[in-house]
């Protein structure tokens, strides 16, 4: 399926491509599957920067069960680029489960849990260090919002998976219920996008820009164990 922006409508000159590949496990342990369909779109890079990522239907499925927002993105905001039966099906369940209140702890916990997994990763270049910054600062501020926003709705999930919505969903209705540390991280999240998009575009990105941004990341965080990750 192709997602994001260009889905969505609002894309501008520096959006990328996004596609999302559903395939059984047994598939996605191909590792020539993978890489074939990845050279395939890989001709693509001329319109824009191209990111694929793979998941198996269960796993979607489990992470649209409990309104997980990046599920929430491919269910609302995509096309079926190849395979429709697959995606019909998810939709379908979908469909059941967003008519009910949003599963909040369940939610958080695996929110946690995906945080604990980008600290323990392994970067290898810059480009995963932005995105893993990226990704620990964004699912910290949608678990502070199912903290402390007690009437969240689907369209505020999705709208906080949506990099240009982000901000000023936060400003504009929880500007009440935030602390200087929420803005803090807020801001932080602004600056951790410009560097993505700036890595995408394989535009110079500054060593300092990165380090401060990790550190007032943990700062913000009071993230002990996410910078004994980064002595170890």
């Amino acid at each position: 399926a192709t997602y994001g922006s260009r889905e969505r409508g609002d894309f501008h000159s520096e959006s990328d491509l996004n596609f999302y590949l559903v395939a059984h496990s047994t598939d996605q342990m191909k590792s020539q599957f993978i890489d074939s369909i990845s050279r395939a779109l890989q001709k693509l890079e001329d319109v824009a920067p191209v990111n694929m990522i793979a998941g198996d239907a269960d796993s979607l499925r489990h992470r649209l069960k409990i309104s997980e927002p990046g599920s929430l993105q491919l269910m609302e905001a995509s096309s079926v680029f190849f395979g429709e039966g697959l995606f019909e099906d998810l939709k379908t369940d979908w469909d059941k489960w967003k008519q009910k209140e949003i599963p909040k702890s369940d939610l958080i916990q695996y929110l946690e849990k995906r945080i604990r997994f980008f600290k323990q990763q392994v970067t290898r270049n810059t480009k995963d260090e932005i995105s893993q910054l990226e990704r620990i600062t964004t699912l910290t501020l949608h678990i502070w919002a199912l903290q402390n926003i007690h009437d969240l709705t689907h369209v505020e999930l999705l709208k906080m998976d949506t990099p240009d919505q982000v901000a000023p969903l936060f400003t504009n209705l929880y500007r009440k219920e935030m602390e200087d540390s929420v803005w803090e991280l807020l801001e932080l999240q602004t600056r951790v996008r410009k560097l993505k998009v700036d890595i995408r575009w394989k535009r110079e990105v500054s060593r300092e820009d990165i380090h401060e941004t990790k550190y007032k990341l943990i700062t913000l965080r009071n993230d002990e164990e996410f910078m004994m990750n980064l002595w170890a």
